[in-house]
């Protein structure tokens, strides 16, 4: 289904699941035919708001078994030869174009849906003692904040689009009249829809009730004004590095930061992973909002370690998304110091390490880490937990990945597609972030685990990176110093070889970010938005061997190059394309500029 085809429907696109007859109705009816009776109707008001909410889990995971958009970067790999292979092969263009028409179609109808919302809940006619004109004006407020993020969604992928502040009519004549604004007009044009919303005051910073943790509350619009107006002051965006691009959004942040302080906190280190998979109903003082969609099936059994050898009676299909071995460089040591100095080949295979850091046989390169490292990377020896029905008196389960171990060991065949290959990582590592043993066991699905859109550590690595741009050294060391902080990581003033230079910093507060927010969908579009797609060229994996073959010998490492294409490094890959019968639709907006 294209923009063409959304757009001019006419029957109304909102589908409303599992309701009544009545409601079903209304999938039959030109939404100008609505009556007064539907209008009476609180179920079809309030379906009027949830179907504005519709498309926000529309995400790159939702569509693809829980693979995450990580696999198309430098943080990780994914085997066999399905789509990260012809991505990394360099082959999408606007007829080959991999996941991108499903995001554009969605986006496009979750903007739909929103003004439908918009158009339809102020003349609802249900009682007061049903739906209070107040909660009527809030549902408003949030359809307006999510046709902004809807927009925003679009253009972080695609490039600037016209704003759409309409569901147009199915006798619309106007497509081919619609033109690409620039970057700067779409942004502003966002930046406006949620100042209304703040402005307005009707959505509550937090959500209370834990049925309303999946809606929009002010503290997304203010984290969504932040992240917007980053992105328009990035390279990409921002070629000639404008200053005042830079100072709105370090002024957006410190607001966002501001206005939450006193209802959001950042969670202490030993409550970390409740960030990734936590019960449903309870919402932590760091989310901002994070989906409704629990999506541990997805996470656990496409992107997890094969327990099977370990005694669970179940097992996961495959590996998934493992991490790099240049993901794991970047985690610090303890003293602040990158274990990884610098790379001194194009493969990435010969580096020249710490002082006070070891990969030779019987050292242990993982311990001594970043905090977070142990909660984000099954590596080598790691302690992973315990599946469900285990024995009390059984140890929890601790993960080996050195060749020839059984089930979890080291795959070396990345672009073998059979099950057995699958399951094994082919660079040494499991991701650990949203996935847990517990998953696994007599039956599965004994966590949850949500996709994350917003929490408040982004919103100070945002203002580190706004005030760095800006030469506030000192701000911006200040506002990357509270992440670090809760990892129990060093001041980084502190670090051994700290320089008190705008580059420098500016390196440090992307490795930070890097780290706090990996396997959350940021570093895809981190990557576009810094213009530095040369760094997908190279990716390395841990081939790890035991003297004795067994856990207990002596262990030797061994950096090797996954040996699989990475061409995903060119101008093309940092817009993706429309397809082509689109752009036929579409003249005036046509492919973005680096696809022209």
């Amino acid at each position: 289904m294209k923009l063409f085809n959304i757009y001019t429907k006419a029957l109304l696109v909102i589908s409303l699941l599992g309701t009544s007859s009545c409601l079903s109705e209304i999938n039959e009816e030109p939404v100008n035919k609505l009556t007064v009776d539907r209008l009476l109707n609180k179920s079809t008001i309030v379906n009027f708001r949830d179907r504005s909410y519709d498309k926000l889990n529309s995400t790159f995971q939702s569509y693809h078994n829980g693979e995450i958009l990580d696999a198309y970067t430098d943080d990780a790999f994914r085997a066999g030869t399905g789509t990260p292979f012809d991505w990394n092969s360099g082959l999408l263009s606007p007829d080959r174009n991999m996941f991108s028409s499903t995001l554009w179609d969605s986006y496009w109808e979750g903007i739909r849906k929103s003004n439908l919302a918009m158009e339809y809940l102020p003349q609802s006619q249900v009682p007061e003692d049903l739906i209070t004109r107040q909660n009527i004006e809030m549902w408003v407020d949030e359809a307006k904040l999510l046709r902004a993020w809807y927009h925003f969604m679009l253009i972080k992928n695609f490039g600037p689009i016209p704003f759409t502040d309409q569901a147009y009519s199915p006798d619309f004549t106007g497509w081919a009249d619609l033109v690409r604004p620039s970057y700067q007009e779409i942004t502003d044009r966002i930046v406006l829809e949620i100042d209304e919303v703040i402005a307005a005051g009707r959505i509550p910073l937090r959500q209370a009730a834990n049925n309303e943790f999946d809606k929009v509350n002010m503290a997304v619009a203010y984290a969504l004004k932040s992240r917007v107006l980053l992105f328009n002051a990035s390279p990409l965006n921002n070629p000639n590095g404008d200053s005042q691009k830079w100072q709105r959004a370090a002024d957006a942040t410190r607001e966002a930061i501001d206005k939450v302080a006193g209802t959001y906190s950042l969670l202490p280190m030993a409550d970390y992973d409740k960030l990734f998979s936590q019960d449903a109903t309870v919402l932590n003082s760091e989310i901002i909002m994070r989906s409704a969609i629990n999506g541990a099936p997805e996470m656990n059994a496409q992107n997890g370690v094969d327990l099977a050898s370990y005694g669970s009676a179940t097992q996961s299909n495959n590996a998934g998304v493992v991490p790099s071995q240049e993901l794991v460089d970047s985690f610090e040591l303890t003293n602040g110091s990158l274990p990884v100095q610098s790379y001194t080949n194009e493969s990435h295979t010969a580096v020249e390490l710490a002082p006070n850091y070891s990969e030779a046989t019987g050292a242990d390169p993982y311990e001594d880490r970043d905090a977070r490292f142990y909660h984000a990377i099954v590596y080598n020896g790691a302690i992973y937990g315990r599946f469900k029905g285990m024995a009390a008196a059984v140890p929890d389960i601790q993960i080996f990945t050195f060749q020839g171990f059984p089930g979890s060991g080291f795959n070396e065949t990345p672009t073998s597609d059979t099950e057995v290959d699958k399951r094994r990582s082919t660079t040494g590592y499991y991701a650990k972030k949203f996935r847990s043993a517990n998953y696994w066991g007599s039956t599965t699905g004994g966590v949850d685990a949500n996709k994350i859109f917003f929490r408040l550590a982004e919103l100070y690595l945002n203002l580190a990176e706004a005030e760095c741009a800006l030469g506030n050294l000192g701000a911006a060391a200040e506002a990357l110093n509270i992440v670090r902080e809760r990892a129990g990581q060093p001041q980084i003033q502190s670090v051994l070889g700290y320089s008190n230079d705008q580059n420098w910093l500016m390196n440090r507060v992307r490795n930070e970010r890097r780290v706090e927010l990996c396997f959350e969908d940021h570093r895809f579009y981190d990557q576009r938005r810094w213009d530095i797609l040369e760094t997908n060229g190279a990716l390395t994996g841990m081939k790890i061997t035991s003297s004795d073959g067994t856990a207990e010998g002596e262990f030797s490492y061994e950096r090797v190059k996954i040996d699989v294409p990475r061409s995903a490094t060119s101008d093309h890959y940092l817009i993706l394309p429309l397809a082509t019968e689109e752009v036929r639709r579409l003249p005036g907006i046509g492919q973005p500029s680096v696809w022209q």
